[in-house]
C-alpha cells in the first residue's frame, strides 16, 4: 500500500459505497434493514443465502483464520476480518477468540455493509476525510482510516460477506496489491463454497496398520512416513516422496475439494512433481513452477487451486529447501525442544502467478528434528484453529516413536468422524 490519502473511494469495481461505517443510509441503490422499509427479492436471496451458509455464530475454524493471517501479513496491516453480513448486522468470522462466540456489530458501524451490496472490490483511502465514514465508530473509537475490501460470494452469486483489510493511517492499495486481495477473496469464496456442498455419508474407517507396517522410505537418517486418511473414496490430499542420490523430496498438498475430481488433479500434481522431466532433481520453486503452468487449466477450471509444502533435504547436511503455497501448517520440531512453524506470503497453486513464482525458505533438520505437515483436516480432530498444531506436537511427542504416533492419530480420525480428508506427513532425522 502506498501512502497517497484522499477524501475518493476507489469505485471501480464497487456499485455502492464502500464498506461503511455511515452515520445514517444513504440513497445508493440499497438501504439498511431498519425495520421498516422492505427488502427486495435481490436482498432477500442474499439473506437467505447468508442463512444457508450456516457459518453465522460459528467458532473460529483454520481454514478462514490463515486467509486474514495471510492478509495481515502481505498487506502489512494490523487488521484483517472475515466478515458476514445479515439484514442488521455484521458477524466477524475471523478473526476472533477460540472458544467465543463470533461478535456481531449492528448497521451504521461496519464498513462491509456496503462491500457486500457492490460488485467487487471497494476501497476507502481516508475514512477521516469523507462524510460517509468520518463519524462512524470504526474512525472515532477504533481509529480506522483506510480500507479495502472484497465481497465474497456464495455459489449462487450472491454476497454473503467481506474479506478486508484496515489500517489506522491513509492509504491506498497500489494495482498488485488489489490483485492480491481479490485472489485472497477468491480464496476464501472457495473454502465458503466447499463448505456448501453435500454431506458424504462415508465415514472413516480406523486404521488398521500397527507400527512398522506403514509404507515409509528411509535414506541414510531420514525417514519419511505419513498417515492418509480420504474422508471417501478418493482423498483430495496428497503425500509423496522420493530419494535420489543424497537428496530425499518430500510433499504434502490439500486440494480444494473432495472426491474423484479432488483426486484427479492431487494425481496430477504428483506426476508433475515427481514424474517430470527433471524428476525430483528441479529446485523447489521451479518444480512448483513447472506444476503451476501444467495444471493451471485444469485448476481454472475446476475453480480449485492447491496448498501444499514442498521441500529437498540434503541427506548428508539436513539443509532443507521449501516452498509453501499457502499452506502455512508445516512444524519443524527440534531435539532442543523449540517448535517453530513455516510459513510464507506465497499464494496456493491455481491463485499465484506462476511467473511470479514461490519464495524458497531454508532450514537445517538436526540429528533429533523432524518436519510435521498436516492437511487442514487434521486441525478438525481439535478445535479447527492453529491451536491445534499444539495438540499434534504434544501428542507425538507423548508417544514412543512416529509409527506409533500415527497409529494413535488414527484411531482419534475414527473417533471424530471428521468431514474431511486428513494427511500427516513426517520427516524425521536420526
Amino acid at each position: 500500500m502506498d501512502d497517497r490519502a484522499g477524501t475518493d473511494t476507489d469505485t471501480d469495481t464497487a456499485a455502492a459505497d464502500p464498506g461503511g461505517a455511515a452515520a445514517g443510509s444513504q440513497d445508493d441503490g440499497w438501504h439498511a434493514v431498519d425495520g421498516t422499509a422492505p427488502l427486495d427479492a435481490a436482498e432477500r436471496e442474499r439473506l437467505a443465502a447468508v442463512e444457508a451458509s450456516a457459518l453465522l455464530g460459528t467458532p473460529p475454524e483454520e481454514r478462514f483464520d490463515r486467509i486474514t493471517r495471510f492478509a495481515r501479513e502481505l498487506f502489512d496491516v494490523p487488521m484483517s476480518y472475515l466478515n458476514l453480513v445479515d439484514d442488521a448486522s455484521l458477524v466477524v468470522k475471523s478473526p476472533q477468540e477460540p472458544g467465543e462466540a463470533a461478535p456481531r456489530f449492528p448497521y451504521g458501524a461496519a464498513f462491509c455493509e456496503y462491500t457486500v451490496h457492490g460488485t467487487g472490490l471497494f476501497e476507502v483511502t481516508d475514512a477521516s476525510l469523507d462524510p460517509r465514514f468520518a463519524e462512524s465508530p470504526a474512525v472515532t473509537a477504533f481509529g480506522v482510516r483506510s480500507y479495502a475490501g472484497v465481497p465474497l460470494r456464495a455459489d449462487g452469486g450472491q454476497a454473503i460477506g467481506t474479506l478486508c483489510i484496515l489500517h489506522p493511517e491513509p492509504r491506498r492499495l497500489t494495482g498488485e496489491e488489489r490483485g492480491r486481495l481479490v485472489d485472497l477473496g477468491r480464496w476464501a469464496e472457495a473454502e465458503i463454497r466447499q463448505g456448501q456442498g453435500p454431506a458424504s455419508d462415508v465415514t472413516v474407517a480406523v486404521d488398521p496398520t500397527v507400527a512398522g507396517q506403514r509404507p515409509a522410505l528411509h535414506h541414510g537418517d531420514l525417514t519419511a512416513t505419513a498417515l492418509d486418511r480420504p474422508h471417501g473414496a478418493v482423498s483430495g490430499d496428497l503425500h509423496a516422496w522420493a530419494e535420489g542420490g543424497d537428496v530425499v523430496t518430500a510433499t504434502l498438498a490439500d486440494v480444494m475439494g473432495k472426491g474423484a475430481a479432488a483426486g484427479a488433479l492431487a494425481e496430477a500434481l504428483r506426476r508433475s512433481l515427481y514424474e517430470g522431466p527433471d524428476g525430483t532433481d528441479a529446485p523447489p520453486a521451479t518444480a512448483l513452477a513447472t506444476a503451476a503452468r501444467a495444471l493451471g487449466p485444469q485448476l481454472a477450471e475446476a475453480g480449485s487451486f492447491v496448498t501444499l509444502f514442498h521441500a529437498r533435504v540434503d541427506t548428508r547436511s539436513g539443509d532443507v529447501e521449501y516452498v509453501d503455497a499457502g499452506h502455512g501448517l508445516t512444524l519443524h520440531l527440534r531435539a532442543s525442544g523449540t517448535v517453530e512453524r513455516l510459513s510464507s506470503h506465497d499464494l496456493p497453486l491455481g491463485l499465484q502467478d506462476a511467473a511470479e513464482g514461490w519464495t524458497t525458505g531454508t532450514l537445517r533438520l538436526e540429528p533429533g528434528d523432524a518436519l510435521v505437515s498436516v492437511s487442514d483436516g487434521v486441525l478438525d480432530i481439535y478445535d479447527s484453529t492453529l491451536a491445534s498444531l499444539d495438540r499434534v506436537v504434544a501428542d507425538l511427542r507423548a508417544e514412543r516413536d512416529v509409527e506409533a504416533f500415527l497409529d494413535a492419530f488414527s484411531v482419534k480420525v475414527g473417533v471424530a468422524q471428521v468431514d474431511d480428508d486428513v494427511t500427516v506427513l513426517v520427516v524425521t532425522r536420526s
